[in-house]
């Protein structure tokens, strides 16, 4: 099962990574201002600082901040490699691309490419798309297996 485990997450990781930056390399070289209308579309934003406005927008300081969330999610799937099941094992890995997709972006671009707009949401990206939809799944299994132990 590590071994299975392991390649999943590997191989999802790699994907999603991919359509990640090959979407900000598409986005950025297509559109020129904002296409769409008022409800939804695409424009294109450089964003340094962190999610809904986190922080002063410090490049560096938000690098390492990402690379030290990174290490404790890789540490902790290494620790609990056992125990995660297939449906957890795609959450993290869904969180684990999202955030090196976006720390790429930081490293190589220096700020986080966003340019996915709908209605009044701040414009965000794929890797943040995974974030999100990764940490609540993740939150739903972890609740329907710790209801199935209690029982």
């Amino acid at each position: 099962m590590k071994n299975k485990t392991v390649k999943l997450i590997v191989i999802l990781v790699t994907i999603l990574v991919i359509i990640d930056q090959v979407s900000k390399i598409l986005v950025t070289n297509l559109v020129d201002g904002q296409v769409g209308n008022e409800y939804i579309g695409f424009q294109i934003a450089n964003n340094t600082g962190l999610a809904f406005g986190f922080n002063d927008g410090s490049n560096v300081k938000n690098i390492f901040l990402m690379i030290f969330v990174l290490f404790i999610v890789i540490r902790f799937v290494k620790n609990q490699i056992e125990l995660i099941d297939t449906k957890t094992a795609i959450s993290l890995s869904m969180i684990l691309s999202g955030g090196i997709g976006n720390l790429l972006d930081r490293i190589f671009r220096g700020a986080v490419v966003d340019f996915i707009k709908i209605l009044k949401f701040p414009i965000f990206n794929i890797a943040d798309c995974l974030i999100v939809v990764g940490t609540i799944l993740l939150i739903i299994f972890l609740v329907i297996f710790t209801r199935k132990i209690e029982v």
